[in-house]
């Protein structure tokens, strides 16, 4: 269970004098997880009751259910991973791609069900499917469109050494607008990715390759087509330390968003913690983000080029076995190229987190 209070300066980062936005938080939760020779399973429940006054008035009740199975057998692994959110744009999307939505309510379904054939220690065949959907509340007064994702994945990895792997996918994906049939996007591509662990405590992944985006729009009996080649990857790098660890990671991708059309991210991150004693940890976020539309010729929709900065410091202090206090400092900029729109928010909260013992039964 934790409760959290947080000021914020400007909790929608748009352009223009505002008032100081407060909220307080509940958040119950419960993991669970078991395991048998064969099975794991993974899950939790939990909930966010948030209240907002000030320059922002409202209520927000955000739920997460997650789970995740998996079984194996001797040569065969199947898994599926799934659940419901229903959160906020400003904590779904916005981290996500950068891009800052209307404030509104986000539920979202996702299921990925996934098997793997291990043909010997180093060669395994992976493949996957995962439908996805996000509706918006008050969408349509919002400018908010409603989308569905289906994505078929399927690749093969190689072990070389112990310490090096290499892999190579293929991906489709189906992304549609269901209002009218408004717009469809079909993604195929490949990429081709590298794994080396230098040792227990440095590691490195890197993983990239081209996307073809082909869309089309639909006005009545007449439709649009459009064809164009993205490339797309992801890259990262993690040190670990007795007391601490750095991840340094960049990526372009594509990410569906509720304007209606697909959106380009361009982010470079940096992750770093610290243990400074015994009850004391100190952690920092920091994400750079730059956002532009990928499929708005023919529609109505104009995306122009986002610049989202999120830094987030924060100390957490174990002070018993069972309660944990966190203090956390969140800067957030935003910029609009086309229009000049600059928005810059500071945002400052404190939780308080009890957390029992776990519970376990054995067989």
């Amino acid at each position: 269970m934790s409760v959290k209070g947080e000021y914020n300066s400007n909790l929608i980062i748009t352009a223009g004098p505002h008032q100081p936005t407060y909220g307080r938080w509940i958040s119950p939760s419960v993991k669970f997880a078991g395991s048998t020779e064969n099975l794991e399973l993974t899950g939790r429940l939990a909930a966010d009751f948030v209240g907002y006054t000030g320059d922002i008035d409202r209520s927000l009740t955000n739920l997460y259910f997650p789970l995740s199975a998996k079984y194996s057998f001797d040569r065969e692994t199947v898994g599926f991973d799934g659940g419901f959110t229903r959160d906020n744009t400003l904590m779904g999307e916005l981290l996500q791609t950068g891009v800052v939505l209307s404030f509104t309510q986000r539920n979202a379904w996702n299921a990925t069900p996934s098997w793997r054939h291990a043909f010997s220690e180093r060669l395994s065949l992976d493949a996957a499917y995962t439908f996805s959907s996000s509706t918006y509340e008050n969408g349509a007064r919002l400018g908010l469109l409603d989308y569905t994702v289906h994505t078929g994945t399927g690749g093969m990895s190689y072990r070389l050494t112990e310490q090096d792997q290499v892999q190579m996918i293929g991906t489709y994906t189906d992304f549609r607008i269901p209002e009218a049939g408004r717009l469809r996007s079909e993604i195929v591509g490949g990429q081709l990715g590298y794994q080396r662990d230098f040792d227990q405590t440095l590691s490195l992944r890197v993983m990239g390759g081209g996307q073809i985006v082909r869309s089309t729009v639909r006005f009545g009996p007449f439709r649009l087509q459009d064809s164009q080649l993205i490339w797309i990857g992801t890259a990262s790098l993690k040190k670990q330390w007795d007391n601490g660890s750095l991840e340094v990671s960049g990526a372009r991708e594509i990410f569906p968003s509720g304007f209606g059309l697909l959106v380009q991210t361009d982010r470079i991150g940096v992750t770093l913690s610290r243990t400074v004693s015994e009850h004391l940890t100190a952690a920092l976020v920091t994400n750079l983000f730059w956002a532009a539309g990928v499929t708005e010729q023919g529609t109505s929709s104009f995306f122009p080029r986002n610049r989202f900065v999120y830094v987030s410091p924060k100390l957490s202090w174990r002070f018993n076995e069972w309660w944990t206090a966190e203090a956390a400092y969140t800067h957030a900029d935003r910029r609009v190229d086309a229009t000049a729109e600059h928005g810059v928010s500071h945002a400052a909260t404190l939780t308080v987190t009890y957390q029992p013992h776990k519970f376990t039964v054995g067989r």
